[in-house]
């Protein structure tokens, strides 16, 4: 699978904001829904919304699964055992697709968990230090490049910046 790294597109944050009504209607109000991710700092990238569910013990993590599952999301290959993926991506005649702009990627994990804490730190960082935000976009096009466009390549390559983006949030 390919990766391309795009200028960020302001649709985004109205999409987060359609899908968070929708996700309260599924999900009830015994979740904690944020927007993370690069769409949620306003900066470039695979233009994917990334959306944090967070869940009060690992127990209610698989019942949220269930839910998502049953309003069109599917899990996916980077769920382990302190967070779930989960994806929504359907073409317009509602058939699964692969990965593109405009994909909502959900990560469900518990409030306070250090993979919680890592996404919000990291989000509320860049959005108030801009300098690092444009830094890590333009990363992103480097690691992209580097990896030939392949999307697990480039996932690797960005992996140790991030976790020192994250060293730096906290």
């Amino acid at each position: 699978m390919s990766v391309e790294i795009k200028e960020y597109n302001e649709e985004l944050k109205r999409r987060f904001e359609v899908e968070k009504e929708r996700l309260k209607r599924v999900l009830g109000s015994d979740v904690v829904i944020e927007h993370v991710g690069s769409s949620a700092v306003g900066i470039g990238g695979k233009n994917i919304v990334d959306i944090l569910v967070g869940v009060k013990a690992t127990e209610e993590m698989e019942p949220v699964r269930d839910l998502l599952s049953g309003a069109g999301y599917r899990e996916g290959h980077d769920t382990h055992p302190d967070r779930i993926f989960m994806a929504f991506r359907k073409n317009d005649d509602g058939t699964d697709r692969e990965t593109s702009e405009g994909d909502l990627h959900v990560h469900i994990v518990v409030v306070g968990s250090s993979e919680y804490n890592n996404m919000l730190a990291l989000r509320d960082y860049l959005r108030t230090h801009p300098e690092k935000a444009q830094e890590y976009f333009e990363m992103k096009k480097v690691f992209a490049r580097e990896a030939g466009y392949d999307r697990k390549k480039y996932k690797a390559l960005k992996a140790e910046y991030v976790k020192n983006l994250i060293s730096e949030a906290q």
